[in-house]
C-alpha cells in the first residue's frame, strides 16, 4: 500500500498533465481562430482586397494571371489554401503561410482562409 504523500504526488502529476493539455488545446484553438484579416490578390495590374475570417471560402473577382495572394493584418500574416475551382473545390494549387507568390502567374478559383493573426 502506498503512502499518502506518494499518492498525492501521483495524483498531482496527473492533474497537472490534464491541465497542461487543456491549456495547449486552448492556445492552439485561439491561434487558429484569429480575428478578421484582409485578403489581397494581385494580378500585376490590379490588387483586389476584402475583409475575411477563418474558415471563409472566397471566390475572388481576380482569377487569372495571379502573381500573389496574401492574408493578414497589422498583427501578422495568416495561412490559406488556394484552390483550382470556385467554392474551394478541385485541386489544391498551394497551401500554407501568407504571402504566396506565383512565378509564372497562375489561374486560381478560390481561396480558403485557414488561420489569421
Amino acid at each position: 500500500m502506498r503512502s499518502f504523500p506518494s499518492r498525492l504526488v501521483r495524483t498531482g502529476g496527473t492533474i497537472g498533465s490534464i491541465a497542461l493539455a487543456a491549456v495547449l488545446a486552448t492556445a492552439t484553438t485561439a491561434a487558429a481562430a484569429g480575428g478578421p484579416a484582409s485578403l489581397q490578390i494581385d494580378d500585376g495590374t490590379t490588387v483586389s482586397s476584402r475583409q475575411v475570417v477563418v474558415g471563409q471560402c472566397v471566390n475572388p473577382s481576380l482569377t487569372t494571371h495571379i502573381e500573389s495572394v496574401a492574408v493578414g493584418s497589422r498583427a501578422g500574416s495568416g495561412r490559406m489554401t488556394v484552390f483550382q475551382f470556385r467554392n474551394c473545390t478541385g485541386n489544391v494549387i498551394r497551401q500554407g503561410q501568407s504571402p504566396m507568390f506565383f512565378n509564372p502567374p497562375t489561374t486560381i478559383g478560390s481561396v480558403r482562409i485557414d488561420a489569421t493573426p
